[in-house]
């Protein structure tokens, strides 16, 4: 799990109990929540922002695999370990 992942879940999680805590102070007035909820959305883009970002990092580190391998012929620098060179 990346870093990024990580603190996605975690601002996912947070803002879960920041839902839940607000629906429980609605019971005494409903402007008691808009904190809660407020929080909640801030939190949750947040974790989407971290999400994005986990998600470009993965694509790249595809792309550049994928690079790799295709220029993996061109970079193969000891084709036969047994020829030595006589310099």
């Amino acid at each position: 799990m990346t870093p990024a992942r990580r603190t996605a879940a975690a601002c996912r999680t947070v803002a879960a109990l920041s839902t839940l805590s607000a629906i429980t102070a609605a019971t005494w007035h409903p402007l008691y929540a808009v904190p809660g909820l407020t929080g909640a959305a801030v939190l949750l883009a947040v974790a989407a922002s971290y999400r994005r970002d986990e998600q470009r990092q993965h694509a790249r580190h595809a792309c550049l695999d994928h690079a790799a391998r295709s220029d993996a012929h061109l970079l193969d620098t000891d084709p036969d370990p047994d020829h030595r060179s006589a310099a």
